[in-house]
């Protein structure tokens, strides 16, 4: 009996110690666990030089595995343009841009490039695909010569109709009133000669031809006096929603202690 109480309680010591030396492993597994990988370069950021956060966001941005890590990219953007907005102001809301979820996020983005940059007003921006371009192009040449089935199939084309949707206000009627008039067109119908279409026509396809390089002036053609995007890049933190002034990455957390 003395023996198997003994054999018990050596046991029971020795279980003991094994889950003594279990917790401090994990203690010292926690104590030595790696940090995030961006910690040591993001710890070695400071503000005089804002080129490092471009260059970091760039890097993590390529890289990124998780949300967290995008998130980290837009504030690394963010940070630099808010920090050199003359000289980086544009390439990181470019970078930006790429983060949008939605499109008015990406047109902000892509407006507030265009004032970063020095381009003067915020300005809209229908990107149109080259080839939803030119089968529009090619529906309002038929509409102007009074081919209208030609016309419409030249919409069926590439995204044509969705194009003319998003800038048929600018067309003599509207886009369903072009529509109808291609419908209405007769083999051997005469041109077109309603001087305010053609002129409407020309302009439309002009503007989305200059693309970036679209003045105001053109925008206005296509849109009309819709309100523009509003920005203040005197603002930094509705700009580039970050604070400029917590720009050190400390313990973990960006802090306005250097």
């Amino acid at each position: 009996m003395m023996i198997a109480r003994t054999s018990s309680h050596a046991v029971q010591t020795a279980f003991r110690c094994g889950l003594l030396a279990l917790a401090a492993l994990a203690s010292l597994a926690l104590a030595t666990a790696p940090a995030s990988r961006w910690d040591e370069r993001l710890a070695r950021l400071d503000p005089v030089r804002p080129m490092d956060y471009l260059e970091l966001g760039e890097e993590v941005a390529e890289r990124a595995e998780s949300d967290d890590e995008r998130r980290l990219a837009r504030q690394l953007f963010g940070l630099a343009g808010a920090l050199d907005t003359q000289r980086l102001g544009r390439s990181a809301m470019l970078a930006l841009a790429q983060f949008a979820s939605t499109p008015e996020e990406r047109a902000r983005a892509l407006a507030a490039a265009e004032l970063a940059g020095g381009r003067g007003s915020a300005i809209r921006r229908t990107m149109a695909d080259p080839a939803a371009l030119e089968a529009l192009a090619r529906a309002i040449s038929f509409h102007r010569r009074g081919e209208g089935r030609k016309a419409l199939n030249a919409l069926k084309q590439d995204g044509a109709d969705q194009l003319l949707e998003s800038v048929g206000d600018a067309l003599a009627g509207g886009a369903a009133v072009f529509r109808e008039e291609c419908k209405a067109m007769r083999p051997g119908s005469q041109p077109l000669t309603d001087e305010d279409a053609i002129v409407r026509g020309h302009l439309v396809e002009h503007a989305l031809r200059s693309g970036e390089l679209r003045t105001p002036g053109l925008d206005l053609a296509l849109y009309g006096d819709e309100p523009l995007i509003e920005i203040d890049l005197s603002d930094p933190q509705s700009t580039w929603r970050v604070d400029p002034k917590r720009a050190w990455w400390r313990n973990g957390a960006w802090s306005g202690n250097g």
